[in-house]
């Protein structure tokens, strides 16, 4: 199967803080960040209204936000001003991976009529164009997440299963608005009703996605902790005992950069390195999430504990070679009860740079004959993006 991950409406307006702030609805993000580059297919849907919507409170005298109209025999729920076409509130969320995204479709341009769903608008008349586009790139099952649980993506989802696809909702990609108590869960049952899927990004990631990849390969060789399989005639190593790695750039109050040092059996040297690790490596952490494991990494490695962690981006660590993927994180707020040096088999050196010399520091190690590795680069400068 070909499959198509789609984000439904994660704009600014409907974060906390935004003009239609759904409860905690910033939490989704790093989710959608995480599961973009497992997917064939990445679109986003977004809302975008003219200034004197009708959907808007403000358009009605004697009502407010909440009540419910009928417009043009549609029932229509009113809503405080939001995602108005040009404006901040309508862009996608800064803290949202957008460079896998192929396709936006905007929807609730038509002034006297909203569109929840991202195919079609309120009256199911007028579609989008995200139909033929997933038929147009042989899509066979989509993947539903974003805001709100209880309106956009409900509609979102609803309509891609009665148009033929296989349809998941990633409930934990999701949060609602629930103007009435138990309005998500009330949508949930309506969407498994009718044959909608509820999947975990941590559960899909560990199995389902392995189970669809791995069902067509051929395991060749390998370990306790890396296996080779082929896949048609390719060959590839994959690892056996975690999921995916994290990268830790964790920076002190002192604007220093925490890198380590350590010997890697693979090159025969000492590498130095950003803190790193495996995700979901522990007998009962199999479903360790992302930002739990780089937490732990980092004061395992160097003794320092963070008090923010954020997520900068994933991507995978040498497509050529292996499948693993890498989440690259940013540590701040630092603090340092232990002593790192890591754990039992390690012996790891932790080293404090300040970040203007930190070039110069890595170009004196490789000069010394250390390895400097290539994701630490990559990931200094996914760092430089935020600080600059």
């Amino acid at each position: 199967m070909t499959s198509a991950l789609i984000l439904v409406d994660l704009q600014n307006d409907f974060l906390p803080g935004g003009a239609l702030g759904v409860p905690r609805g910033d939490e989704v993000l790093e989710i959608a960040n995480r599961l973009q580059p497992f997917f064939d297919l990445v679109v986003a849907t977004q809302d975008w209204h003219p200034a004197n919507h009708l959907s808007f409170a403000s358009q009605h005298t004697n009502h407010c936000t909440g009540d419910v109209i009928e417009l043009d025999g549609v029932p229509q729920v009113l809503w405080p001003d939001h995602c108005v076409q040009g404006t901040a509130g309508a862009a996608l969320s800064g803290h949202l991976s957008t460079g896998s995204i192929q396709a936006i479709f905007r929807k609730g341009e038509n002034r006297r009529l909203d569109s929840y769903g991202g195919f079609f608008d309120n009256d199911g008349k007028q579609a989008t164009g995200l139909g033929d586009y997933l038929l147009q790139h042989k899509i066979t099952e989509v993947f539903v997440l974003g805001l709100a649980t209880d309106y956009c993506v409900k509609a979102t989802a609803i309509d891609a299963r009665k148009l033929g696809f296989k349809t998941y909702l990633i409930e934990d990609a999701c949060r609602g608005v629930n103007l009435q108590p138990h309005d998500c869960d009330h949508a949930i049952t309506e969407m498994e009703s009718m044959g909608i899927e509820r999947v975990s990004c941590d559960r899909w990631l560990a199995h389902g996605r392995d189970a669809v990849k791995l069902s067509h390969l051929e395991r060749i060789g390998g370990g306790r902790f890396v296996e080779i399989v082929k896949s048609g005639r390719w060959e590839y190593a994959r690892r056996c005992n975690a999921r995916a790695v994290v990268v830790i750039v964790a920076i002190t109050a002192d604007d220093q950069y925490v890198f380590i040092e350590q010997y890697r059996e693979a090159v025969g040297k000492r590498c130095v390195e950003f803190p790193a690790g495996l995700v979901g490596d522990n007998v009962g952490d199999e479903e360790e999430a992302l930002a739990v494991a780089a937490a732990r990494e980092l004061y395992e490695e160097t003794g320092f504990e963070a008090t923010q962690i954020r997520l900068l981006g994933s991507s995978s660590t040498s497509a050529g070679l292996t499948d693993e993927t890498a989440s690259v994180f940013l540590a701040t707020g630092l603090h340092r009860p232990g002593d790192g040096g890591g754990v039992d088999g390690e012996l790891i050196q932790v080293h404090l740079i300040a970040c203007a010399d930190a070039a110069m520091w890595l170009k004196s190690r490789a000069d010394a004959g250390l390895d400097v590795a290539l994701s630490l680069y990559a990931s200094l400068w996914m760092a430089e993006q935020v600080r600059s």
